[in-house]
């Protein structure tokens, strides 16, 4: 698998999350409704991206060598919690159109679980 190609779809996957969270967290802090909704949008298109890749084995992952994963088994993983966090924006997003008030909840465990996955992924690009 070509490292610029990995570095491609992580980098993508990387900005959407950022901004997904940045959209979330400036839709609190001027309490705008619709802005914190399309930070969650953000958050499902990245999902679809990481399904997408997860599905069609765009990410071709080598033998374990040693008892250390490679940089592409860690790639992969990391896609697979984006797919996750897309399971739980769906829930958040179904509380809050069922008008339960639970959903800023959904919403603070979505922006946690995005601030891991953003840092994960930082890790894992910094690998040799």
């Amino acid at each position: 698998m070509d490292s610029n190609y990995l570095l491609s779809l992580t980098s993508i996957s990387q900005w959407t999350l950022f901004a997904g969270i940045a959209a979330v967290l400036f839709g609190w802090v001027e309490k705008r409704d619709k802005i914190v909704f399309s930070g969650q949008i953000v958050f499902l298109i990245s999902g679809i991206m990481a399904i997408w890749i997860v599905f069609t084995n765009q990410i071709i992952v080598p033998e374990s060598v040693g008892g250390q994963f490679s940089k592409p088994a860690k790639a992969l993983t990391y896609f697979r919690g984006v797919a996750l966090l897309t399971v739980v924006t769906m829930g958040s997003i179904i509380l809050k159109l069922l008008k339960i008030r639970v959903h800023r909840a959904g919403v603070i465990i979505n922006v946690l679980f995005a601030i891991f996955l953003f840092f994960l992924i930082f890790n894992i690009q910094k690998m040799a």
